[in-house]
């Protein structure tokens, strides 16, 4: 796991350094659970306006023709999660996570989260699972339509990876 920070005035504070601090051991106890885990980078975020941009920015370096500049000016109708505690999405090594250190206000809600997002790269890690996100975000950038049942069909998947995310929350208290 590569883990950078970004737009952190002094380091990030307490709350970065507890997640760098159990990041390596939050992944072991993912990947004990629930199998292996692809390249993830590990990005603490200190502005939480950058969230958006961070994950876009990786997306649209996917997707040829797709400017990340033009990408984040429009921005997909999921984000804009100021609120948000994190997000993870697919980018050209493996898995990007981006944490939001300024919205956490306890070490309990980094371990949750971090969990929670590594249960995403999990489900986001084997090659197939990495083809049908790449298939949805051509989508959701306008460069190749799906059909609408195939659309349905993931944007229920998502919610059940949510479900399963969320369900696997728990598992922070090992950590």
């Amino acid at each position: 796991m590569r883990i950078s920070t970004v737009r952190f005035v002094f380091g990030g504070g307490r709350i970065s350094r507890y997640a760098k601090a159990i990041a390596p051991e939050a992944e072991k106890l993912v990947r004990d659970k629930f199998g292996s885990l692809p390249a993830i980078h590990l990005v603490l975020n200190g502005d939480t306006s950058q969230l958006d941009h961070l994950v876009n920015t990786a997306e649209a370096k996917l997707l040829s023709g797709i400017n990340p500049t033009q990408v984040n000016a429009v921005s997909r109708p999921d984000r804009h999660s100021r609120q948000a505690f994190g997000q993870t999405s697919i980018d050209r090594d493996g898995v990007l996570i981006v944490l939001q250190i300024p919205n956490m206000r306890s070490e309990n809600d980094v371990r949750e989260t971090l969990v929670h997002e590594l249960v995403h790269a999990h489900q986001l890690g084997d090659r197939t699972a990495r083809d049908l996100h790449l298939k949805y975000l051509r989508h959701v950038w306008g460069q190749q339509p799906m059909k609408p049942n195939t659309v349905s069909a993931y944007e229920l998947l998502i919610h059940q990876r949510e479900a399963e995310a969320y369900g696997a929350e728990n598992l922070a208290a090992q950590l």
